[in-house]
């Protein structure tokens, strides 16, 4: 598979544009509050193509994140579980393997 280059905010974009089709307000509200701490960590590590996310990587946001936001497991797993669906529709993109 060939992947396709891709920067955070555009994809952020292109994702909460096709989002704001199909689901309610709040939930891409919800989305784009809980996507930017990725934008955030992608800045700070200068990572300016989200092709170069892999599994590892994403376990170190995870990481980071939890040490963040002092998130309770439940917020932690509703985050995980948001990018879950964007990494998903990132591969539905070519965006990451």
């Amino acid at each position: 598979m060939e992947l396709e280059p891709i920067d955070p905010d555009t994809a952020l974009e292109l994702y909460i544009a096709e989002k704001e089709t199909s689901v309610a307000d709040s939930t891409v509200a919800s989305h784009k509050s809980r996507l930017s701490f990725l934008l955030r960590w992608c800045e700070e590590r200068d990572i300016e193509n989200l092709n170069e996310l892999t599994g590892r990587r994403l376990q170190e946001f995870r990481l980071w994140r939890r040490n963040v936001g002092d998130l309770t497991k439940v917020s932690e797993k509703t985050q995980m579980d948001t990018l879950r669906v964007f990494v998903r529709w990132l591969e539905s993109i070519d965006a990451v393997e």
